[in-house]
């Protein structure tokens, strides 16, 4: 049996390049080779496997070839893709994060009518949030597996739910009938060259977290518990009106945290010049009726907007590290804050490490506390940055 096959008996190395490389294809579609019914029926078929709530098999597909059906489908989606248009021209050739997914987005709205298939996934019921299954949750799963099955084919499409916002236009024209939701309309086409590349996504050990919310893991535990050597922290996020401009010229004030956090108490810059990576500051910290400290920090990572890093007592071998991440959110900005543990250096690895039977709980008490701290942080700087 092959290395890379799963006890189930897949090859791992197929299904994981399948799942990392099915993107959502807009100017790689080849808008001139046909595409077959029996291409389409298979996919289908297959994302009809996808698991469905209740069992409910409430799940509808369209498939328009029509040219003038396709022209008129184009012109709606044109109507709301216009915000990618109008941003197209403000962002080409500015190495703005998003002008190449707006510059992609717009050529779709430009083209959408030519794609050789519209395949429309639909679904029997209104969604009223109720809970209920076999709607959406249902839908979702297969209209995915949609995708996957053209990826392999070497076909590809995106996953295009503006119509929705021309819900009677669209019902109207393709005489859908009240009572049905229409949730995607895929684009479908051979791409142009089969080879595609993982997109960049934070790992797993950033975004996933573990009994409370905002608890991370740098490692997997061997016994599920949170452990000292797996570097455990905690991250909190907060979303603003302000642009990221604003919003880095509060989190690159070291100073900042002390009018918010219960523990520092001040901060200032110990290292002469440019602030950025290499750079040092001191930390005045404290904790109520338990002791009071200082720690030298150092920068080890500094983007302008985007990232602030910094390592405490020790770069090698920190106590602590800590981090702000700021992205572009909307008409605003996402603020992350997020810290790690260090093995040593620090008061709570020693005290944690002292007895293995309660090394998670005294991890878990810690951060919470820290916590706490980080949300009055981000907070605080809402507060700032939109007030």
């Amino acid at each position: 049996m092959s290395d890379s096959l799963s006890e189930s008996g897949f090859d791992l190395d197929h299904v994981d390049r399948l799942l990392t490389t099915t993107r959502a294809v807009r100017k790689r579609l080849d808008l001139e080779r046909e595409v077959s019914d029996k291409l389409i029926f298979e996919c289908i078929d297959l994302a009809e496997q996808a698991p469905t709530g209740g069992n409910d098999a409430s799940r509808r597909w369209m498939v328009i070839r029509d040219q003038d059906t396709k022209n008129e489908l184009g012109r709606l989606y044109a109507e709301v893709g216009t915000l990618f248009i109008n941003a197209r021209g403000h962002l080409d050739g500015t190495g703005h994060p998003k002008e190449r997914v707006v510059s992609s987005g717009a050529y779709l709205v430009e083209n959408f009518s030519r794609a050789p298939v519209l395949v429309m996934c639909a679904i029997w019921g209104i969604h009223d949030n109720s809970g209920r299954p076999g709607l959406f949750d249902s839908a979702i799963p297969s209209a995915w597996s949609f995708n996957l099955a053209l990826r392999s084919r070497g076909l590809g499409t995106a996953y295009a739910t503006m119509l929705n916002n021309k819900s009677d236009e669209v019902a109207a024209l393709l005489g859908i009938p009240s009572g049905v939701t229409t949730l995607v309309c895929f684009p479908v086409g051979y791409t142009c060259g089969h080879e595609f590349s993982p997109a960049p996504r934070r790992p797993a050990s950033d975004i996933t977290y573990f009994d409370q919310w905002g608890f991370t893991r740098n490692r997997p535990s061997i016994d599920g518990s949170a452990r000292i050597e797996d570097g455990p922290g905690v991250v909190v996020e907060i979303d603003t009106d302000a642009r990221p401009k604003a919003v880095w010229e509060v989190i690159s004030d070291i100073g900042m945290p002390a009018r918010f956090s219960e523990e520092l108490v001040d901060a200032e810059w110990t290292s002469d010049g440019d602030r950025g990576i290499g750079s040092t500051f001191r930390g005045s910290n404290s904790i109520p009726d338990v002791r009071d400290w200082d720690t030298n920090c150092i920068v080890t990572a500094w983007k302008d907007r985007e990232t602030f890093e910094w390592r405490v007592t020790d770069a090698q071998k920190p106590g602590a590290i800590w981090r702000f991440d700021l992205v572009e959110q909307g008409g605003g900005s996402r603020l992350r804050f997020s810290m790690t543990i260090g093995k040593e250096n620090n008061g709570t690895a020693p005290r944690a490490l002292k007895d293995p039977s309660q090394e998670s709980e005294i991890l878990r008490t810690r951060r919470l506390i820290h916590k706490a701290n980080m949300q009055r942080v981000i907070e605080g700087v809402k507060g700032l940055v939109d007030g």
